[in-house]
């Protein structure tokens, strides 16, 4: 009855080798502690497993289905859009069959019978058409050159919103194929690039919205993957009617077309010099200076200086250059102060690579201490040709000596006691510091044509005008900085560092810097003064009449003033040679290669030590916002300036 009894009650032996309990409910005692612990992890195990196993059961149903619909979705729009083909393909061959072809006529194209006609078509192109179809580009083609030879729509039909809805997404269409056509005949596209040309003349405020799209797309098509400029001549004249037709004179909203055309096609390199020319028919230098002072903003979010590197930031300041020069060539190249406050941020952005490169590999090898540091920068490229060429006319005589024309209207010879319009005289400041940084090696004749300098401009009469030196020194003296220092040696330190707590710190930190900067242009320029001006001169500063021959005559300042200068002088001084490592944070090392030009009077050797930027420790505290204005710069300054005056 029962085959397996044996006769013997008890258990058969259960031989595991493997040492494990398969039973994880018997008992704990055991002989192996380790055994135990195994048996216990290999339960735990089991028990996450499962519970892992159910969580992805309850997901898989949910999954499913949204996996479905996803489906179902894909493959109803496609079904749709080949409906939507099909029908379109049909209203054109019945066009066609109208005319007497067999098809559509893609070289000879007519235009369309009526508007409500090319409004269907264009409603049905843009719900199906797709840049990863290639059929679609050639139905895009074909729309842009029936589109083109006909008069639709009307003006009053286009500011409708049926039309302009429609015309914004087939520009947004005709941008997202634009790339792809570069492998396609010249004639595809030049007919896109006519057809974004008459859709932003249609709709041209909508467009500007668009516009950093619509540039990037025109950018990608005129250059290379390395971005050097590739156009080809038969797509050349589309493609700047293209960006013509977004930057015309009575657009909406012309600041945010001209931030798109600056941050796109200026970053372009190596543009041809007749395309530059026929640009500059078209672009109005004024919105382009708002456009790139708006780009310049801290809180734009296309900052150019952060979405451009530093080789496209060149190529874009020679391109701004000369947009501006030849824009402006009947008026001084320096008549426009908004110029000259965005030149100086992107000067002083790319103060070190122009210094570096702009007179090739063998100077910078001679501005650097290290040998490491100057193998690394013979390893530079010497800047482009045209680069280098508009950059240059920055320091040219005209160019610098004019920097003073635009105060004018505010400042006149006659009135000494009248004020100085604080910002205005910041912004030069500004500008003419950056020059210096940028071009040590013309630190000197950049002084001397700062010097020569008047506020009223070449073409005007010498008594009519105020020299550079007197509007810099009312510019400096009437600062609170000036001012308090002249009084109280002990605010020096407040003023230079503003973390320092002194009740002088009360400045807020912009005006703080823009105080300061126009005080260190002012230093720089009047050791130049004390060197071309003779004993007599500096003595009669306050007899020189305003009609005198002698320009140097003319820049003296009177005896009160050199004194007022001189206490100054001293209060700074000695305040950051006996406070310094209070202000700096570290006490910097002295260069000893400026010592013996303290006692020689020869503040060029000064501040040319400095420019260069290889002597400073980078934890020293910088002045005026400037990172090239450090402390020991400033020390040599003014040690060597007031060493000149008690000379005399």
């Amino acid at each position: 009855m029962y085959p397996s009894f044996t006769g013997s009650a008890r258990r058969p032996r259960q031989v595991n080798l493997s040492g494990r309990n398969t039973n994880p409910f018997a008992s704990a005692a055991t002989s192996k502690q380790s055994s135990s612990t195994q048996t216990t992890q290999h339960t735990l195990a089991h028990a996450h497993a499962e519970r892992l196993q159910r969580y992805q059961e309850r997901l898989r149903p949910p999954a499913a289905r949204s996996i479905q619909r996803a489906w179902r979705g894909y493959r109803s729009r496609r079904q749709t859009n080949h409906v939507w083909r099909q029908e379109w393909d049909v209203k054109e061959l019945a066009d066609a069959a109208t005319e007497g072809r067999e098809a559509p006529g893609i070289w000879d194209p007519t235009p369309y019978q009526s508007e409500q006609d090319c409004l269907d078509q264009l409603r049905l192109l843009v719900h199906f058409a797709s840049p990863r179809e290639p059929s679609d580009g050639d139905r895009l083609v074909l729309f842009a050159r029936r589109y083109a030879s006909a008069a639709w729509p009307t003006p009053s039909a286009a500011a409708s919103d049926a039309w302009t809805c429609l015309l914004l997404r087939l520009a947004k269409l005709a941008v997202s194929m634009l790339e792809p056509f570069k492998s396609r005949s010249h004639g595809d596209l030049n007919a896109i690039l006519g057809l974004l040309s008459a859709v932003v003349t249609t709709i041209p405020k909508q467009m500007a919205s668009f516009s950093i799209q619509y540039f990037q797309a025109l950018r990608g098509v005129a250059s290379d993957s390395q971005g050097v400029y590739s156009m080809q001549v038969h797509h050349q004249e589309q493609w700047e009617e293209a960006i013509r037709a977004l930057l015309r004179p009575m657009i909406p909203n012309a600041a945010t077309a001209y931030e798109g055309f600056a941050s796109q096609i200026l970053r372009i390199e190596r543009i041809s010099q007749d395309t530059l020319q026929r640009m500059s028919d078209f672009i109005r230098v004024r919105d382009l200076l708002l456009a790139m002072r708006n780009s310049l903003s801290t809180t734009s979010p296309n900052n150019l200086l952060h979405s451009m590197n530093r080789q496209e930031l060149l190529w874009l300041v020679a391109y701004f250059i000369y947009f501006y020069r030849t824009g402006n060539s009947t008026q001084e190249a320096t008549s426009d102060t908004l110029y000259v406050s965005v030149m100086s941020k992107f000067i002083s952005y790319l103060a070190v690579d122009i210094a570096s490169r702009i007179d090739g590999p063998t100077y910078t090898a001679s501005i650097h201490n290290d040998d490491s540091t100057s193998a690394a920068a013979e390893s530079l490229p010497s800047l482009p040709k045209f680069v280098r060429n508009e950059i240059l006319g920055l320091i040219s005589q005209e160019h610098v000596s004019g920097l003073l024309a635009r105060a004018a209207p505010q400042v006149g010879p006659g009135s000494e006691t009248s004020a100085v319009k604080s910002e205005q005289a910041s912004e030069l400041a500004v500008y003419a510091l950056t020059l210096l940084r940028a071009f040590p090696s013309k630190g000197d004749e950049i002084r001397m044509w700062l010097y020569f300098g008047s506020t009223s401009g070449k073409d005007t009469k010498m008594e009519s005008s105020m020299p550079a030196m007197k509007y810099y020194y009312k510019a400096a003296h009437q600062t609170s900085i000036y001012k308090l220092i002249s009084r109280h040696p002990d605010y020096v330190i407040s003023l230079l560092n503003p973390g320092t707590r002194r009740p002088a710190n009360a400045l807020a930190l912009p005006d703080r810097d823009e105080q300061w900067q126009v005080i260190l242009l002012f230093l720089e320029l009047y050791p130049i003064g004390l060197r071309v001006m003779d004993d007599e001169d500096f003595l009669n500063g306050a007899n020189s009449s305003e009609n005198t021959n002698s320009w140097t005559r003319r820049s003296a300042l009177d005896l009160d003033q050199v004194k007022d200068l001189t206490v100054f002088l001293k209060n700074l001084a000695f305040s950051m040679y006996w406070n310094g490592p209070g202000t700096a944070g570290v006490e910097e090392p002295e260069n000893k290669s400026s010592i013996a030009a303290y006692f020689s009077g020869d503040v060029a050797a000064l501040s040319n030590n400095h420019p260069d930027g290889r002597s400073v420790r980078v934890n020293d505290a910088t002045i005026a916002g400037l990172p090239w204005i450090t402390l020991s710069y400033l020390k040599g300054m003014s040690t060597g300036l007031l060493r000149m005056i008690y000379e005399r």
